[in-house]
């Protein structure tokens, strides 16, 4: 076999509706998809993949009917996650994903009202099955933020949103251990699936009591053999309820010789990619022989576990080999350590990690070590970990560990404890709330006592003991927005004091870390930047109506007044290199989801904006308007934000890639001044029209974009800086000093062009380098004096703690507050041109800009502050 004849794109596994729109989009276009771990992942080059899609995280409503090939092309090539370090490429064509689609709805007997919650995660295989499925029928499928939440599905069924769920058996089990919480809205689920992970007859039979009216189907498969039988729990009693189902359609089964579980249909793989080399998956008669041990009885397949030695924990499958290299990678260990897999009642496996008990490493140590190793593959929950000391380990003739009976010398020892670090359990003082909480989550993540300054993933929570926590803070009357942010990771106190805020209303918003506080800071300042952008705007209309001719007091407050534009994009700048810069490493989906949304937002605005300037200028000028006036009106400030918003990532990224990424962005930033006066400042004398002549002004004009980007990279200094040395007592003196030594130069440096660019002058023409460079020492000296203003923020009055939470959600509310000012003017000359008088003209935008900012305002101070 070959694929150099086909289009083969490779598609970064995302648990997003985004991924799921990139795969099906790929089949409709006749493209074979390979399933990436990341845009680096070795199987790009092992399969040929000449294009990657990184898709976006996206969560909520997938609403497409699509019919799907069924033909014998190569659809998709997705890799076994059983032996990591070895992939195992299983190929899969249309025809093989269709006949699984047509005999699953078949049998659930699904039709398109089917409106699902699909509570697994999209870019597993049974997750994508779903969402397939639901496409097939003509229904819809819902992709849970925060994942499966038994909270989320009683109440969409109770407004009748969904009518169908899909889980696997370790989400099942919780959701019947909390079963208490639903009411008569359960007899709205019609549909439910739950995947191949063992489920005994007693939960099957405790499901179908709780929703009597639910088709409900349970299947076992193989990547190789997707949904291979089916069982309907509703219409199956007795002890077939703890079998795995039957074969339907064109499926067969039989046992092996070896009691293996051997699988033919169309819906089997043929071929498989191993080692670079195409190899058949099936024998001569198609039959594929699993690793699966099981029974035939009256046409029932019954699943005894798998003949190998794979960790299946929570629905993620790891290799007890590859777990074992990367432990011994990080202890520097050669040898006394095993891995194997051990039963759990929550997630089905728990990972035992035995060790010798002469080794110099403690348990808690091999613990941690663990830890790190399965949080690579997204296992957060460190109650998973079991540790077992030996003297030695049971082994065959050949010196192999023999991992199923260390895993029953693990079930007989009752010395089976988990064995964590001391200095992750705590004792403090706590009050009700608190302590409340906190017994509730050592309750769920079996700890002897929690720290109530810790979130619930610090202390080893996941997102399966996420849901029971938040069951049990309902039950306890904690209310849902509130208990919910713990899945934000809000520590124990932080959520009691929103209790506590909420039952009172006596408690106020307090600074609690370096952190909140830099981040604050930054905000005020960007406050103040856009007031000052506004005042200057507007400053002369208004005072004139006040105090008639006011050009002296312009000339006087002219260094103020020319401060907004370089001075809100330094601020800007220091933002993003505070906040927004470590989300790269750490969550660089969330970083696109930012920039995307803030692109969205602008883009918006100025689409807006450049229509009533438009419509303006069509009502008030005399000349025959074209479309150079047309597309020139969506330029202004605005639009270098959106261009920044759109490229900024990228600049992350390269200087991401510098050892020193403070020293590079600095030097980024001379490169961009530098390029903008001795290269793109050339573009001005080009005769260009219509979009040509738009983006000619976005490099050129007074908001030229490198030139602007300039003064962003010297504000992402600053954030870096403070990322690296936070603004606190003891660092704030020398802040303070290198904001004065900045000033002075820019202003040394202005004393040489002071003949043609004047201190005084308003509006500045163009942002020259020493304005860049004064104005950037003004902002370290805002930043350190509102840092020092902040420290006695908790004691101080109302009025005061007011008057910075006012400049901090202005500073946030930046961009909407820049788009709402900016729509005034044209407004009020549209309104003259059709009558209406200047002062009712100006009088309705203004009153219609207070509101609306008013609005902005106090949803957000609410959401922040209260």
């Amino acid at each position: 076999m070959t694929l150099s004849d086909k289009q083969i794109t490779g598609i970064v596994s995302k648990n997003s509706i985004a991924y799921v729109k990139a795969i099906f989009q790929c089949y409709s276009e006749n493209e074979t998809v390979v399933l990436l771990r990341d845009e680096n992942d070795k199987r790009i080059e092992l399969t040929g993949v000449s294009k990657v899609i990184n898709p976006a995280t996206e969560a909520g409503w997938f609403n497409e009917h699509i019919q799907f090939r069924n033909d014998d092309v190569l659809a998709q090539i997705a890799f076994t996650s059983g032996t990591e370090g070895e992939p195992k490429g299983v190929l899969l064509t249309h025809e093989a994903l269709d006949d699984v689609t047509t005999r699953l709805n078949s049998i659930m007997e699904v039709d398109s009202s089917i409106k699902e919650y699909v509570g697994i995660p999209a870019n597993f295989s049974f997750g994508l099955g779903r969402f397939r499925a639901v496409a097939a029928a003509g229904g819809m499928a819902y992709l849970p933020e925060n994942g499966f939440d038994p909270l989320e599905i009683r109440d969409m069924l109770s407004a009748e949103q969904i009518n169908a769920v899909s889980a696997v058996p370790s989400l099942w089990r919780v959701l019947l251990k909390n079963k208490q919480i639903f009411g008569d809205e359960r007899y709205q689920l019609k549909w439910i699936e739950i995947g191949s992970q063992y489920m005994s007859r007693a939960e099957k039979e405790e499901l179908v009591e709780l929703f009597p009216k639910a088709k409900i189907a349970q299947h076992y498969g193989l990547t190789e053999a997707s949904r291979s039988s089916f069982l309907r729990l509703d219409q199956t009693s007795g002890d077939a309820l703890e079998s795995v189902g039957r074969a339907y359609g064109k499926t067969e089964f039989k046992i092996s010789e070896t009691g293996r579980i051997c699988i033919r249909g169309p819906h089997v793989a043929k071929t498989l990619l191993k080692s670079g080399e195409f190899v058949s998956n099936i024998d001569d008669d198609g039959w594929f022989h699993t690793s699966d041990l099981g029974v035939l009885d009256d046409g029932y397949l019954y699943y005894k576990g798998r003949a190998d030695d794979l960790i299946n924990c929570g629905g993620i499958k790891l290799s007890p080999d590859a777990l074992e290299r990367e432990v011994r990678e990080l202890t520097g260990l050669k040898e006394g350590i095993a891995i194997c897999a051990v039963p759990d009642e929550l997630t089905g496996h728990a990972v035992l990690l035995a060790y010798r008990d002469d080794l110099e490493l403690s348990a808690s140590v091999l613990s941690s070590a663990l830890s790190s190793v399965l949080k690579k593959f997204g296992i957060n929950n460190k109650n998973v970990i079991k540790l077992l000391a030996l003297v030695e380990f049971p082994v065959t003739s050949t010196n192999k560990v023999q991992r199923k009976e260390l895993a029953k010398l693990y079930e007989s020892s009752t010395d089976n404890e988990l064995v964590t670090d001391s200095n992750t359990t705590f004792y403090h003082e706590m009050n009700s709330e608190e302590a409340e909480i906190a017994r509730i989550w050592a309750e769920v993540l079996k700890l002897e006592s929690v720290d109530p300054d810790s979130n619930f993933y610090d202390l080893g929570g996941d997102s399966l003991s996420a849901i029971g926590a938040l069951v049990a803070m309902e039950s306890k009357g904690v209310p849902k927005d509130i208990s919910k942010g713990m899945l934000q990771g809000l520590t124990v106190r932080e959520i009691a004091k929103k209790m506590s805020g909420v039952d009172s209303g006596s408690s106020f918003h307090t600074i609690r870390s370096d952190s909140i506080k830099n981040t604050m800071t930054i905000s005020i300042v960007r406050g103040l930047m856009v007031i000052i952008v506004i005042f200057a705007h507007w400053h002369q209309g208004l005072l004139e109506k006040i105090f008639g001719n006011v050009e002296q007091f312009t000339a006087m407050a002219g260094p103020l007044l020319s401060m907004g534009t370089p001075g809100f994009a330094v601020i800007y700048g220091v933002g993003a290199g505070y906040s927004l810069y470590p989300l790269l490493e750490r969550d660089p989906d969330r970083l696109k989801g930012i920039f995307r949304n803030t692109a969205l937002l602008l883009g918006t605005g100025i689409t807006i904006l450049a229509f009533l300037k438009f419509w303006s200028m069509s009502v008030t000028s005399s000349k025959v308007l074209n479309f150079t006036d047309f597309t020139n009106s969506f330029y202004s400030v605005l639009t270098f934000y959106f261009f920044a918003s759109l490229t900024l990532y990228y600049w992350f990224k390269l200087i991401r890639k510098s050892n020193y990424p403070i020293e590079f962005s600095l030097l980024l930033s001379i490169i961009f001044y530098l390029f903008h006066y001795y290269a793109v400042t050339h573009l001005i004398d080009l005769q260009t029209q219509g979009v040509a002549e738009f983006f000619k002004l976005v490099l050129t004009g007074k908001y030229a974009y490198f030139l602007m980007m300039s003064g962003a990279l010297i504000g992402i200094v600053i954030g870096l800086l403070m990322n690296k040395i936070p603004l606190r007592v003891g660092t704030r003196l020398p802040y303070f000093y290198t904001g004065i030594a900045v000033l002075l130069l820019g202003m040394s440096i202005w004393t040489y062009v002071y003949n043609i660019d004047m201190w005084d002058h308003w509006p500045v023409r163009e942002n020259y380098l020493w304005r860049w460079i004064t104005y950037s020492g003004v902002i370290i000296l805002l930043l350190v004096l509102v840092s020092f203003s902040l420290v006695t923020y908790d004691q101080s009055s109302k009025f005061k703690r007011y008057i910075m939470q006012m400049l901090s959600v202005t500073g946030v509310l930046a961009f909407p507050l820049f788009v709402l000012h900016e729509m005034v003017m044209p407004l009020k000359d549209i309104l003259i041109a059709y009558g209406i008088s200047n002062g009712l003209a100006l009088l309705v935008p203004m009153l219609s800009f207070v509101l609306l900012s008013y609005l902005l305002y106090r949803k957000l101070h609410r959401i922040s502050f209260q």
